[in-house]
């Protein structure tokens, strides 16, 4: 990942000629920046911008045209037009930036643990390939930054939730326990979750930042003064 201070790039996916942004706290809360400024600040004039309403839901829109640019109850957005740039909001829940090198089609999914737990990702892929017939050997994978396994402590409920669902060898890998207390790495568990369900390893693009310990807004660090970061994903 490129630091350009106001915000993070993925470099290993400018080959594919896309370009994926993560904000940092000093750009400022996303939530208060108007459109305009965005496409000025990241030179995106002739595009138009895609967001929505999150509500820690699965709820995915494909976006084809440029009718509508909002969406309500939406925590994901797949697009193949090369006009549209998709955004979706995050004080530490992980962005999932995904791919489809052969079909040339971009999605961005909000994935707190309310996601996760309800595979938004693995929901967004299987859309691709209803839609638009992307297969599992196409599909490049690409984690924003998102709050880490150390600085995010959860409860056994929390984990019993995941149990009922999930296979033990994920939860034992996501799930650490140290000094009496329990932590989830979000990112870990998509990580294996993708490649239980046939994504290659080698097509999966990790990080080590943390939305706590960094230089972005974190709401279990800052709760209700916390603002939001921003994913951004889009054809050059």
């Amino acid at each position: 990942m490129t630091n350009k201070n106001l915000y993070f790039q993925i470099d290993e996916l400018d080959k594919y000629g896309i370009t994926a942004l993560y904000t940092t706290k000093e750009y400022g809360n996303v939530m208060e920046i108007s459109k305009d400024k965005f496409i000025k600040d990241f030179s995106l004039a002739g595009k138009k911008i895609i967001s929505g309403h999150q509500t820690h839901s699965d709820n995915i829109a494909v976006v084809r045209d440029e009718t509508n640019l909002y969406f309500e109850n939406t925590d994901g957005f797949i697009t193949d037009n090369k006009n549209l740039v998709i955004f979706t909001k995050y004080a530490d829940c992980l962005p999932i930036y995904i791919y489809d090198k052969s079909k040339n089609i971009i999605g961005v999914f909000h994935s707190g643990w309310q996601g996760t737990y309800k595979e938004i990702g693995i929901k967004g892929i299987n859309i691709m390939k209803e839609i638009f017939n992307s297969e599992n050997d196409d599909i490049i994978v690409a984690f924003g930054i998102g709050i880490s396994k150390e600085r995010y402590e959860v409860g056994e409920e929390f984990f019993n939730k995941f149990k009922e669902k999930f296979d033990e060898n994920i939860l034992n890998e996501s799930f650490i326990r140290e000094n009496g207390k329990l932590f989830f790495d979000n990112q870990k568990f998509n990580y294996l979750n993708f490649i239980k369900n046939g994504i290659k390893k080698e097509n999966i693009i990790t990080n080590s930042l943390c939305t706590y310990d960094g230089n972005f807004h974190s709401y279990r660090r800052d709760r209700e003064k916390s603002g939001r970061n921003g994913a951004f994903f889009y054809f050059k």
